[in-house]
């Protein structure tokens, strides 16, 4: 761990599903405690002082992983952050730094978290796609994580489009955003890459 990772600190990630998992493995060792919302709101913030409150005898990681923080539940913090409880420390992350105020940054340090993003490629060739190619595919693509999920959806209809130049309608493109939108909601891989596929599969040459 790092030298700065043991001040409380801001930790900017554009992914910020990928700073979760990251920082799990990085504090796997140290007592910690996530936090984990879409929008950090002021309840949050308070929840967060009251354990912060709580006499820790060795060093407590309070992590906080959101997409955006309410101005109210910024403010809230700012003293606690000032002036952390004895072995308290706090990690804040967003995916920009101005998520938070100038107050907040004026107080504590910040690290950009920096990782190898793999491009995901589907290994298929969408221009002769038949049934065959379909099922084994979907079979082992059947537990993929949300996040990837959205992105393998997102990188087969680009090779459809940009690879292997096939030509869909306006409908057919709505019909693909819909599925990386069902994604993010968590419906099942093997429902959405069968749908994507057998889509392709119709499709019209250009």
């Amino acid at each position: 761990m790092s030298e700065e990772a043991l001040f409380s600190h801001l930790l900017i990630c554009a992914n910020i599903e990928k700073a979760t998992e990251i920082l799990e493995e990085r504090y796997v060792n140290q007592r910690h405690l996530f936090y984990v919302k879409n929008e950090f709101l002021l309840d949050d913030a308070k929840e967060l002082v009251k354990e912060a409150y709580i006499a820790e005898a060795k060093t407590k990681f309070l992590i906080v992983v959101a997409k955006s923080y309410r101005i109210e539940a910024q403010n809230s913090l700012l003293k606690i952050l000032e002036e952390p409880p004895r072995n308290i420390i706090f990690v804040l992350v967003a995916p920009s730094k101005n998520a938070f105020l100038p107050t907040i940054r004026s107080r504590l340090q910040y690290e950009e978290l920096d990782y190898v993003h793999e491009k995901v490629s589907s290994g298929l060739n969408l221009k002769q796609l038949d049934l065959s190619d379909i099922y084994p595919f979907v079979q082992a693509n059947a537990y993929l994580e949300k996040n990837l999920l959205k992105e393998m959806i997102q990188s087969i209809v680009f090779e459809a489009i940009h690879v292997h130049h096939l030509d869909f309608s306006e409908g057919e493109l709505e019909h693909f955003q819909k599925l990386v939108q069902l994604a993010e909601l968590n419906s099942r891989a093997q429902t959405l890459l069968t749908s994507l596929l057998l889509s392709i599969m119709q499709r019209k040459r250009r």
